[in-house]
């Protein structure tokens, strides 16, 4: 991006005698730059190199009238953005008018804090910074800083403006000012009161850790597997009283009875994912436990026997690794299940046990009871960790650095508002990252997550935010209400943090996103091209791609229909056409995210990265609405191989998917 063109500012605050502190900023490109000013008496000054295209002098001055010009790699030049000048003996000369009406600049309310929203340094050289003031009509914010300006964004949020900027620099100290022009009135933000001093941030010594989730992470497909549900490669390891695949399923079925999936199954099935295009596979928990989810943990040292064992994962990871997807852990740290090796303890020793305080003991005897011991939505097979205990976590520290030693690449992690968020930024965040700085964390949360990038606690989270917004829109709402709900956090999220998002439509704790949509095909396209275009990460709940049905837990958890006849090939087409082109367009996985029209049920954006660019425009209404898009080039339509030059109606639940051909 272009370097700010050239800015002068005289700035005035109030000092002894009536003096008054002038601050001259030079902005292009030069090898050397003084300020001449006449009147005081004239003098020559050299300027503060700051990097080649920003330089700065202070002086202070009486009240009083002051020509000046710039003498710029020895050649005498003006102001171009100063409008007060006059010519004396044939020369161009700029004038600053100093105290004669006001003792300094005007107030500017703003908001630049240590906070990640404004300083938010993402590795050494690179830093989003960002500043809020008052929203107002023609109000442009732009920075002076010592580096490149990679990118600007502006966004309102109540009724503050913000301007956030993408700095690259080669300097070890950046130095920057705000600049805001404002009813026809130029005011510098810096550090000082007057705005004269210039912010620093030290790229050495950061008050702000650096902060950006791995890259491989970002725009990745990733595909949720429910073990038990999705195939039965061995059945040698079948548990006892496996129910048929496939059969009338009931609530009591699906809750408490197994169907012999396991990781020989996933393994066999690695080369049918690949086909999707899936970069990551999370699963939910594999260690040992008795019942059908695995929540209630009895070991986590241990696969549980009816999925296989240690060896079997390993295999797993080989040949999941082989096809480059990765293999992400559930990690279920509030609280374990009632026969985990301290619980058993205290239940058999009592006021003996050693275990006690890996607890919160409530009473005696202990029973089985969430009146005798703290529990998980009390839930007595859910006794909930005391996650204070050292020992407790050291035990964790064990669990998670033996996994990631086998190849795991991450872990996603549950119901993470239900634990202190030091446990999070203080413990596991670090010990992961000490581990391997490229093992990737997901929390678990529904609501609006900021809370856990500021420091950080999670290097991404379940997006149910888009999720909620996605499914609204593809039942024919509004595309302003779609627009206005992804803001509150494509707005206050990192930026790094965008790309690595879950954007996902169903999971084990929801309703299958085609029974959502009331198995209606047309709806269910709008929201997985939704998905597969938008910002983020899409993940694919299995079995989604195959026109699963199904409400809530346990509904939502029945096993994948592998048998031709109940196969959706439609649906399935639909997600590999998708997939596919996701996978190959660097816009998609790595672009930026524009909006270009908003009306009615019409939501058209832009997804740019370098010389890709896709262009997504759908109508989510029953009927056909008109709008006017101009095209900067010919694209083609990913579904119907059609070309457009512009787009002047969008037919009812129509999709189009326009590229370039290269």
């Amino acid at each position: 991006m272009k370097k700010l063109m050239l800015w002068t500012f005289l700035l005035l605050i109030m000092g002894k005698c009536f003096s008054y502190e002038i601050t001259f900023i030079y902005t292009l490109p030069a090898s050397s730059v003084q300020v001449a000013i006449k009147n005081f008496p004239a003098s020559t000054y050299n300027m503060e190199k700051i990097s080649d295209s920003f330089w700065k002098y202070d002086i202070d001055l009486q009240q009083g009238k002051y020509y000046y010009q710039y003498i710029v790699d020895g050649k005498q030049t003006y102001d171009p953005d100063n409008n007060d000048y006059e010519i004396i003996q044939n020369r161009f000369l700029n004038y600053k008018q100093v105290g004669e009406d006001e003792t300094g600049m005007p107030k500017l309310k703003y908001e630049h804090s240590m906070k990640r929203m404004f300083i938010n340094p993402v590795r050494y050289g690179e830093i989003y910074l960002c500043i809020g003031v008052e929203k107002a009509t023609n109000q442009k914010i732009n920075i002076l800083v010592n580096g490149d300006i990679a990118s600007t964004e502006s966004f309102i949020i109540d009724d503050t403006q913000y301007q956030r900027f993408h700095v690259k620099s080669s300097a070890k100290l950046l130095k920057y000012l705000f600049v805001c022009e404002k009813d026809n009135k130029v005011y510098t933000i810096g550090s000082s009161k007057d705005g004269s001093k210039l912010f620093e941030f030290d790229f050495d010594n950061p008050q702000i850790s650096y902060f950006d989730p791995p890259q491989w992470t970002k725009g990745s497909i990733y595909y949720q597997i429910f073990p038990d549900r999705f195939f039965n490669g061995d059945t040698e390891n079948d548990p006892l009283a496996v129910r048929p695949w496939y059969e009338e399923y009931t609530s009591n079925t699906l809750s408490s009875y197994f169907y012999g999936g396991d990781l020989a199954g996933i393994i066999e099935k690695i080369d049918y994912l690949k086909e999707l295009s899936v970069g990551c596979i999370y699963m939910n928990p594999i260690f040992e436990a008795p019942s059908t989810h695995k929540y209630n943990t009895t070991d986590y040292l241990k696969v549980d026997p009816s999925f296989g064992n240690e060896k079997i994962l390993s295999d797993l990871i080989q040949k999941a690794h082989s096809q480059d997807i990765k293999i992400l852990l559930d990690g279920v740290f509030n609280h374990t299940g009632d026969t985990f090796f301290a619980m058993k303890e205290n239940f058999l020793r009592q006021q003996k046990s050693q275990y006690l305080d890996w607890y919160h003991i409530l009473s005696f005897p202990i029973t089985k009871s969430s009146k005798s011991y703290k529990c998980w939505w009390d839930y007595p097979d859910l006794p909930q960790l005391n996650l204070y205990n050292p020992k407790v976590r050291a035990y964790i520290a064990q669990v998670v650095s033996k996994w990631s030693g086998v190849g795991t690449d991450g872990w996603r992690l549950d119901a993470v508002d239900q634990i202190p968020n030091w446990f999070w930024k203080e413990f596991f965040m670090p010990l992961i990252k000490g581990i391997n700085k490229d093992l990737f964390i997901v929390g678990e949360y529904w609501k609006d997550s900021s809370i856990y990038f500021e420091e950080p606690s999670f290097d991404s989270v379940m997006n149910y935010i888009f999720r909620d917004a996605a499914i609204a829109y593809a039942k024919g709402g509004s595309s302003q209400n779609f627009i206005n709900s992804v803001s509150t956090y494509l707005n206050k999220y990192p930026p790094q943090v965008l790309h690595s998002l879950w954007n996902m439509l169903g999971s084990h704790d929801t309703e299958r996103i085609f029974t959502v949509l009331g198995q209606d095909f047309e709806k269910l396209r709008i929201a997985v091209a939704l998905q597969m275009t938008f910002i983020g990460s899409p993940i694919i709940y299995y079995g989604d791609e195959a026109g699963l049905t199904g409400e809530k837990d346990p509904f939502c958890r029945k096993p994948f229909p592998w048998d031709k006849e109940r196969f959706n090939n439609n649906i399935y087409s639909l997600y590999k056409t998708l997939t596919a082109f996701r996978a190959e367009n660097a816009a998609l996985k790595y672009g930026s995210f524009k909006v270009i029209c908003s009306k009615l049920g019409i939501l058209a954006y832009e997804r740019e990265y370098e010389n890709d660019k896709v262009i997504v425009i759908m109508n989510s209404r029953s009927s056909a609405n008109s709008c006017s898009i101009e095209l900067d080039s010919q694209y083609k339509d990913l579904f119907s191989g059609t070309y457009y030059k512009k787009i002047e109606t969008v037919g009812p639940k129509e999709v189009l998917i326009l590229y370039r051909e290269r």
